[in-house]
């Protein structure tokens, strides 16, 4: 593919700013990650002439002493072991790792399209091909160049959906002037030749170390055989030794150091390429709006990450998801609580820690985000402000929830797919619902046991499919009927017939009967906590301002059925308490309880379905 050339003076900006951060030109770069490359190989190459010149220096007498039969044998292994993984092992493939995501076609998304090709033209390079949305909060760029990257190729764009729902458009501008000058200076042309450094040189000392721990293993073992004869025969055990350490074990500290130095060298030209793309995205998107985008992307990364595991995931125990296109889609709504809005937008505002120089790792391909705004706020001030109303990005894009379906269908395992939808104000009903009716279920199906022995009818009461829609069970009645026989002095037989653990299984008399009341006990709970969600005693209500789930229920309801279910299986069981508590179906409830939490606790807005993004981003 032909180069495209810069205008003159965009050019000269851009080398400027690469100047100015000290990084090298790309024909130094690519002469230092070759040549690191070739090093990988020249050192396996003198390690085996090194081998070969001890060989010579031991043979140079012609006698073959232990001492010199030792020698060759340990040679002839180490080389062996050079050869086997270093020179021959596979690594990683040439290519680098795809990322799944959804590629946008510029007659789908006309308005984002635009948005990169306008950016790459004031940055003075060459758009991407290729524009693919993907999960999390992280933008990338990468290049197909050829011929050690000599001849450009193909340029991608890869756009975190967190970045596109949480970030507003101008913010979004400096995203991508960054990633754009990347481009313009030429870092990505060196991505397939990098990759193959870092995958060769790791994957070798991953592989070396894997070995080495492996042959240890295999020593212990060996000498806990050993010992354990020696204690059968009577005899005592043999003088514990250091574990001798192999050929792999040493290779590895070798290549470790290369990998080290390879390392060093790499990301420090990596974090001086952050830097001048830092001060591309201001040339364009303006100094304090880069800086702003430079606080809010750790904030957005720390809110998906709390939106994925506490909200998307809440239902993976039961095999629910939410509504489709809500998986990412839903942290759109976490943003809009004013609650959880103003919690983000005061931790983006807060003076970022500082890193003191011995905490600075040599091995970041990023410096610190204090160290990058602080060069952008000691830029001239350019007089540019934000534009008001600030849109969302997501706004630059047609039919979001159709795109947010399709990065669901794309990074979600088939069978994470196949679990059943639900809208976000059921979820967190039919989630307690099926924990709580897969632990009642065995109550159930023990009470139908002694039910039958006994003579007496329990219809319904042998079965709790875990799938029935929400109310269509009836666990009042499967209550009412195991109190009854709990009255009739039937709780220990039926507690006798619950699943038991290991411990309880060995135990006997009055410790086993303990063991299965307190089975019992955890079952009755699950089952009358069933039955207070039937007959609207309690509701298990979704809340984006705190803990993902807030209980709704009468004023000391959670203490008032500790003790119900206490009473009911003390000795004698009285079950008049838990009957009376959970006799008054209907009534409105009175307070509200939730877990213990850092974030404000605003009242919780109606969950929805689904629906308008917000206007107003974080």
């Amino acid at each position: 593919m032909r180069l495209t050339s810069r205008p003159a003076g965009r050019a000269a900006a851009g080398d400027t700013a690469v100047r100015e951060r000290g990084v090298p030109g790309t024909p130094l770069r690519a002469g230092l990650v070759l040549g690191l490359l070739l090093g990988f190989y020249v050192l396996a190459l003198l390690l085996l002439v090194a081998l070969a010149a001890l060989d010579v220096f031991l043979a140079r007498d012609g006698s073959f002493t232990v001492m010199a039969v030792e020698g060759y044998l340990g040679s002839l292994a180490i080389a062996w072991c050079v050869v086997r993984v270093v020179l021959l092992s596979r690594g990683p493939g040439d290519g680098q790792d795809e990322v799944p995501g959804v590629s946008l076609a510029p007659r789908e998304q006309p308005e984002l399209w635009r948005r990169v090709r306008d950016l790459a033209e004031r940055v003075g390079t060459r758009p991407p091909t290729e524009i693919r949305v993907i999960p999390g909060a992280n933008a990338m760029v990468r290049e197909d160049a050829r011929w050690l990257g000599l001849v450009a190729g193909e340029r991608r764009l890869f756009l975190g959906v967190a970045l596109l729902i949480g970030l507003p458009d101008d913010e979004l501008d400096a995203v991508l002037g960054h990633e754009l000058g990347h481009y313009a200076h030429d870092d990505t042309r060196l991505g397939g030749l990098l990759w193959a450094l870092h995958g060769r040189v790791l994957h070798t000392v991953h592989t070396l170390r894997q070995r080495a721990a492996r042959e240890e293993a295999e020593e212990q073992a060996r000498a806990a055989a050993r010992a354990a004869r020696r204690r059968a025969a009577g005899k005592p055990p043999p003088v514990k030794r250091k574990p001798t350490r192999g050929p792999d074990h040493y290779l590895a500290l070798v290549f470790s150091a290369y990998a080290m130095l390879c390392l060093r060298l790499t990301e420090a030209v990596s974090r001086r390429q952050e830097y001048a793309a830092d001060l591309v995205a201001a040339r364009i998107a303006g100094r304090d709006t880069t800086a702003a985008a430079l606080r809010r992307i750790p904030v957005l990364d720390a809110a998906d990450d709390l939106y994925l595991r506490e909200y998307a995931l809440m239902g993976r125990g039961a095999g629910l998801l939410p509504p489709e296109g809500q998986f990412h889609g839903g942290l759109a709504l976490l943003l809009a609580d004013p609650a959880r809005r103003a919690e983000l937008d005061a931790w983006a505002r807060r003076p970022l820690p500082e890193v003191v120089p011995e905490e600075r790792s040599p091995y970041d391909s990023h410096p610190p985000t204090a160290d990058r705004i602080a060069v952008l706020e000691a830029l001239p001030d350019d007089g540019r402000t934000a534009t008001l109303p600030r849109r969302p990005a997501l706004a630059l894009l047609r039919e979001p929830d159709r795109l947010l379906a399709g990065l669901e269908r794309a990074v979600l395992s088939r069978e994470t797919l196949s679990w059943r939808r639900v809208p976000w104000a059921e979820l967190p009903a039919l989630i307690r619902r099926e924990s709580w009716a897969r632990e009642a279920e065995p109550l159930l199906g023990a009470m139908a046991e002694v039910a039958g022995a006994r003579g007496a009818a329990v219809s319904g009461a042998t079965h709790l499919d875990h799938h029935d829609h929400l109310g269509r069970l009836n666990h009042h009645d499967h209550l009412g009927r195991l109190l009854d026989l709990v009255d009739h002095g039937l709780l220990d037989d039926i507690a006798a017939r619950l699943p038991r653990s290991e411990r309880a299984g060995r135990s006997s008399g009055r410790a086993a009967r303990e063991f299965a009341r307190t089975a019992f006990r955890s079952a009755l709970r699950q089952l009358a906590l069933l039955t207070a969600m039937d007959t609207g005693l309690c509701r298990w209500e979704l809340c984006w301002s705190g803990p993902p789930v807030r209980t709704v229920a009468p004023v000391q309801f959670a203490e008032a059925l500790e003790e119900a279910v206490r009473q009911a299986v003390a000795d004698p069981p009285g079950t008049g308490p838990l009957r009376a508590l959970l006799s008054g179906g209907g009534r409105a409830p009175t307070a509200s309880w939730t877990a213990p939490s850092t974030v404000p606790q605003a009242a919780c807005p109606p969950a929805s379905s689904g629906g308008p993004y917000p206007k107003d981003p974080v």
